[in-house]
């Protein structure tokens, strides 16, 4: 009883982020991480908007990844994340999905592609310790400032 306890939680929680990240708010979307949270997107880089913060494993540097994102698209997009697996292992859990950034003007996908997010407990209460966005697509940027590092 106790993992499907906990694999509601993490479902619930899912949910949240993905509101989070639609209504762009920045101090939300960090709150869902550990304070030494891994988080690695597009193949295993973060893609560079402009200056980003020394530390890249903080919810700082998230924070800063997400805003450059917003200001990109204009703030116009739909982040949607389909849980896939849910998977509990006592103290730990891992999360499996999909992932889409679509402009919500006219639904243009941006980006698509799978995600893992290792959730683990943090002052009792389940964090996101590892996020990983590996794109399936080449991003769509359009004429921004994105590049590679």
């Amino acid at each position: 009883m106790l993992m499907e306890e906990t694999r509601k939680i993490i479902e619930d929680l899912s949910r949240m982020y993905m509101d989070a990240v639609n209504s762009r708010n920045v101090t939300t979307i960090t709150q869902f991480y550990t304070k030494k949270p891994k988080f690695l997107p597009r193949g295993g880089d973060i893609p560079r908007f402009g200056p980003l913060p020394n530390n890249r494993w903080s919810e700082e540097y998230i924070g800063t990844y997400w805003q450059s994102v917003f200001q990109v698209t204009g703030g116009s997009f739909k982040y949607i994340q389909p849980m896939l697996d849910i998977e509990v292992l006592d103290d730990v859990a891992y999360e499996i999905g999909v992932y889409d950034l679509r402009m919500s003007n006219n639904e243009d996908e941006i980006e698509e592609g799978t995600y893992f997010i290792l959730w683990q407990k943090e002052n009792e209460q389940w964090k996101i310790a590892v996020h990983i966005l590996n794109s399936m697509s080449h991003p769509k940027w359009g004429n921004s400032t994105f590049h590679p590092m």
